[in-house]
């Protein structure tokens, strides 16, 4: 839980992009999330998680999604829309496509699960030039081998 007193208009859209990667594929790996007032436009909120040294691409950008949508709601967000730029975790969440590795099928569980405590949820694909910000922060948590504290708060 974020340990903050502002809490999110549960009124208010907000977007979350999220970004994952992984080097050696599985290798190091590392997720970046970043939350967005959708009216504003501003960022209000960004974490990295570093996920350690065995974890594949796909692995860290469900991460990123989930670990984003753990703090969203935390925070009091209850209407998102996701946006990454992985189309596995994108057509697998809208049902578009099977959960075929068994690796995966927990974060996609946990991602379903949390999709539900929100009152309004989207998740789309964005191309990955719009999302450079949290494919930064994927790479800080990679290259420093650490995340953040993510109770922090804008």
């Amino acid at each position: 839980i974020a340990k903050t007193d502002q809490m999110f208009s549960p009124e208010k859209i907000y977007v979350l992009r999220f970004d994952g990667g992984s080097r050696g594929n599985p290798g190091v790996a590392g997720a970046g999330m970043v939350l967005y007032d959708a009216e504003e436009g501003t960022e209000v909120w960004s974490g990295q998680t570093y996920l350690g040294t065995s974890s594949t691409n796909n692995e860290a950008e469900y991460t990123g999604l989930v670990t984003g949508l753990k703090h969203a709601h935390s925070l009091g967000v209850r209407q998102i829309v996701a946006q990454g730029d992985s189309l596995l975790v994108v057509n697998q969440l809208n049902g578009e496509w099977r959960v075929k590795n068994e690796r995966l099928k927990h974060f996609f569980r946990e991602a379903v699960k949390l999709r539900e405590q929100f009152d309004s949820f989207q998740i789309n694909h964005i191309p990955r030039a719009e999302n450079s910000r949290a494919d930064m922060l994927a790479n800080i948590a990679m290259d420093n081998k650490k995340g953040t504290h993510l109770d922090e708060v804008y």
